[in-house]
């Protein structure tokens, strides 16, 4: 998703199928965490009048 997000709204979805609830959480914590070291994400975070960029992970390994 390219864009600004409102506070709570969803950046990320992943949707698994397993015939176990443990096996489905266990791929969703997996491929978010794949996410997070694989995707460059940034954010700005604003807060009242203070705002900062969160740097994402760089493409270049």
């Amino acid at each position: 998703r390219i864009g600004k997000l409102k506070v709570g709204e969803t950046s990320v979805v992943v949707a698994v199928s397993s015939a176990h609830r443990k096996e489905a959480f266990d791929a969703c914590n997996y491929v978010i965490d794949n996410i997070k070291n694989r995707v460059p994400i940034w954010k700005k975070e604003i807060s009242g009048t203070e705002q900062k960029w969160v740097d994402g992970i760089s493409l270049v390994r």
